[in-house]
């Protein structure tokens, strides 16, 4: 079992291939979707992450330790058929206890709806269904027959697989929801819960008894049912259990028997009747039991317990069975029967239900066994996993709420439930004097080429789009095929992707009609065009048709190689600036014309001398912003079989528009340039991914960010992310709005001969966090100043003297925060 930090945690994170229909998502019983708390992961949304999980399973930390993952999430996991799985689990483990660890996230404590629920028994299920119904705000009562919640997770279930600390963090999360906990209350009678206003009762007792081994000496001294030796092995009992232990029995109690017996002391042999493949118990778990010590004897049958009054040994039976699976019931017998000696036998062959309620057979669907009453978990299906519990108890709980729901006069709430507080962050922003509901808007690109999948990107939560580049219908597009090659570095397939894609096939009649459906169908979205002209009649025309089409802001296309306008044929318009200003002048022009007098924007190139003359002259004519910046025009790799570059067209190719996250660097720089030199507002576009990316973005000056290539490659429901990371770092840093933001890094932006030098500084290398892999070594050796030597055990060593501080080392580590330049 690994146990993760941050530096592995996102290198696994980043392994996710995050697949639309993620097979994981389907095996998980309690309905835990990992690709989207993985990409929270991936993205720092760490308190986003926990709330993912904590929504579909109330106990995923507990689960994160003892769930058997390969038998459901990680077992369908897609990166197996490239490498391993991912694993799915240790990451769970990871979010949760950075939960443990923060503590910042606060409890939802809802309303109570005057409805009240009795749940018995405090194990998975109960938990589960109390949890879902307290959050909508039914008063549900846990009756409990022990004096502490959990069930077999706190009671029997060994601290080497679960630790205390996670299952009484998770006990004491439910309470803070309002759930009421009655301790040492064993309830026999369902009427008379109901007599006291409990209008459903969910029982979720589980499987305290255990079944007989119906063999001869079971009840001598030594003979101890596995559940009872597990509860009084964790209460820290004194359990003479001798020098030999014998385990019968091939599920998961079993092995926790035998490997609490092995930590003992003892000399543990487990005995099987069937095949190793055949055992119930989770194959890993089997693993470690073989690794502390124990010994397995498989198709072995129990034929009685020797020795007076105490055990001295067990007379087995070798069988072979007429079959294979775990269901087949003959067998024939080998050999004679013969004794093996033993201090104690543990009896771990399954577990009986105590039904002192004499409760009716439940319906497969609602669980429903009467009139108000609800049964789940191991009491209702036998032996499983607490997962499976888990969501059996989530079920319930939905069905519960649909019943009672209707007696309130409400319509059922389902289970969109919400156990921690979302941030209270007004995520709005002002931009050219248009209200954006959140900062995230859909660049012109392929991902808002198509009416409907605009829908989807706004109906996922954009705040605005730009649709994709028109034109006059006079317009010739020539597209070429294939349009796309991207940058694999080290393993990452889209560091940077390059794009021959031109205006959008669809010219300005196909796109008015859009505007006014998307504007009809989301009034409350931003919509915004994205034109090119060849001419000032084009430009001005394509203006007041959008306009007129209900368009809430105009981007000019003048950074496309598209564009020939220029002084040189093909030439950017953007490139010069003061025919920039001069088309810029048009485009304003015609939009105050117009009633409406919609706020225009030039979407410019990095590729000139100075950005900020390009930005000045047409911030001189008037526009009201800019979009920094747009692709950078690169050759994206040469194809060393054929020697013809990326992407190629019939043995031809051509420079591409590069984007994504390699291009983020220069986009901070054009933004904080324009915003410090220019002064007129930007929406950033460029190499943004996540909400961290946007965060810097408005640091250096921007209002809003565009996304693109981040949606091409994880989708539109990448927003989620987006809001959700952003308002919790401004709710963290007492931000209280967006646009607190813009800005904030630009005082800090000089010229390099401004720069201050007061004093000497040096590396400083954690020695605890030091994982001696040389490469701060290599890399101050080979290309920095000969600073860094390896002493005993190739522990990093740094020469003062020498060390100038350039930070080279920082930035080859692969460990967080273990080295500093001081």
């Amino acid at each position: 079992m690994k146990n993760h930090n941050y530096d592995s945690a996102l290198t696994e994170a980043s392994r996710c291939l995050m697949c639309h229909d993620a097979p994981c998502h389907s095996g998980c019983p309690s309905k835990v979707n990992p690709k989207l708390f993985i990409r929270k992961i991936k993205f720092g949304d760490m308190a986003g992450a926990v709330r993912l999980l904590r929504n579909a399973n109330v106990l995923s930390a507990s689960c994160a330790y003892i769930c058997p993952c390969m038998n459901t999430c990680c077992g369908e996991c897609t990166s197996e058929k490239l490498d391993r799985p991912i694993d799915i689990i240790g990451l769970q483990r990871y979010v949760m206890s950075w939960e443990r660890d923060h503590g910042v996230l606060e409890t939802v404590i809802p309303e109570k709806n005057g409805k009240k629920v009795a749940i018995i028994g405090s194990g998975p299920a109960g938990l589960a269904c109390a949890s879902k119904l307290a959050v909508k705000g039914y008063d549900v009562h846990i009756f409990e027959r022990e004096q502490v919640a959990g069930g077999q997770l706190k009671l029997s279930i060994p601290d080497f697989r679960l630790p205390q600390e996670v299952i009484d963090f998770e006990t004491n999360l439910v309470k803070k929801l309002g759930v009421t906990f009655h301790f040492g209350s064993a309830v026999k009678d369902t009427e008379a819960l109901k007599k006291e206003g409990f209008e459903s009762i969910f029982v979720a007792t589980g499987l305290m008894g255990s079944r007989n081994l119906n063999i001869d000496g079971e009840n001598k001294q030594g003979v101890y049912q596995a559940l009872d030796f597990l509860i009084r092995a964790k209460k820290g009992e004194s359990l003479n259990i001798g020098k030999r232990v014998l385990v019968v029995g091939g599920g998961d109690t079993a092995i926790d028997a035998a490997r609490v017996a092995a930590k003992m002391g003892a000399q543990v042999l487990m005995l099987y009747r069937r095949t190793q493949k055949d055992m119930p118990a989770y194959r890993p778990d089997i693993e470690e039991a073989f690794s502390d010590g124990v010994e397995m004897w498989f198709r072995v049958v129990p034929v009685a317990i020797t020795g007076e009054a105490n055990v001295s040994g067990m007379r087995l039976q070798r069988v072979s069975w007429k079959g294979e699976g775990r269901y087949v019931k003959d067998y024939d017998v080998e050999g004679p029967e013969f004794e093996v000696q033993a201090d104690t036998v543990i009896n771990a062959v399954g577990q009986t239900k105590d039904d002192v309620l004499n409760l009716d057979k439940a319906d497969p669907i609602t669980f429903k066994v009467s009139d108000g009453v609800y049964v789940g978990g191991d009491f209702a299906h036998g032996a499983s996993t607490a997962v499976a519990a888990i969501g059996q108890g989530n079920m319930v709980a939905e069905h519960i709420d649909q019943s009672l729901a209707q007696g309130l006069g409400l319509k059922a709430q389902g289970l969109k439930n919400r156990y921690y507080k979302e941030p209270d962050v007004d995520l709005s922003i002002e931009f050219c004097g248009v209200t954006f509901e959140n900062p995230f808007v859909l660049a012109a690109a392929p991902p808002t080429d198509e009416l409907e999948m605009l829908r989807n990107g706004f109906k996922a939560g954009w705040a605005g789009a730009v649709l994709k580049t028109t034109s006059t219908e006079e317009t010739v597009v020539d597209l070429k095929y294939p349009m796309m090659t991207g940058i694999s570095h080290e393993g990452k397939r889209v560091s940077a992707l390059g794009n021959i894609d031109l205006i959008s096939e669809y010219h300005i009649d196909v796109v008015e009609k859009r505007v006014k459906i998307l504007k009809e169908e989301f009034p409350n979205k931003v919509v915004i065009a994205s034109i090119m002209g060849g001419k000032k009649e084009d430009w001005q025309n394509l203006v007041k048709r959008l306009s007129d089409a209900g368009v809430d802001m105009i981007e000019c296309s003048f950074s496309c190689p598209q564009g020939s306008l220029g002084a040189k044929p093909g030439q950017m318009l953007a490139q010069d600036p003061k025919l920039a200003g001069q088309v810029a002048g048009w485009v304003k022009d015609a939009a105050k014309a117009h009633p409406r007098n919609v706020p225009v924007v030039m979407k410019i190139t990095p590729h000139v001398t100075d950005i900020c003359d390009v930005a000045q002259e047409i911030k001189n004519a008037g526009a009201d912003a800019v979009c920094a910046s747009n692709t950078i025009q690169s050759l994206m790799g040469i194809d060393l079989d054929t020697f013809i570059p990326n992407p190629n067209v019939n043995g031809k190719s051509t420079y591409s528009g590069m984007s994504g996250p390699a291009i983020k660097p220069l986009t901070l720089k054009v933004i904080s340039e324009i915003s410090k030199k220019v002064g007129i507002p930007i929406t950033g576009t460029g190499g943004p991914v996540d909400w961290r990316d946007v965060v810097e973005f408005m640091a250096c000056g921007a209002t809003t960010v565009q996304f693109c290539t981040a949606v091409m490659h994880y989708g539109y429901d990448i927003v989620d992310d987006l809001k959700s990371g952003l308002a919790q770092f401004l709710k963290d840093k007492g931000f209280k709005k967006p646009s607190d933001l813009i800005g904030k890094s630009l005082p800090y932006i000089t010229g390099h001969d401004e720069l201050p030098y007061d004093k000497k500084v040096v590396s400083k290398i954690d020695d605890e966090k030091c994982i001696q892999c040389d490469l701060c070594h290599i890399a101050c050796r080979d290309g920095g100043h000969m600073a860094i030597s390896l002493g005993d055990n190739r522990k990093p060593i740094v020469d003062e003297e020498k060390c100038v501080g350039c930070a080279m080392c920082k930035y080859v580590c692969p460990v967080s925060n273990c080295i500093e330049i001081k």
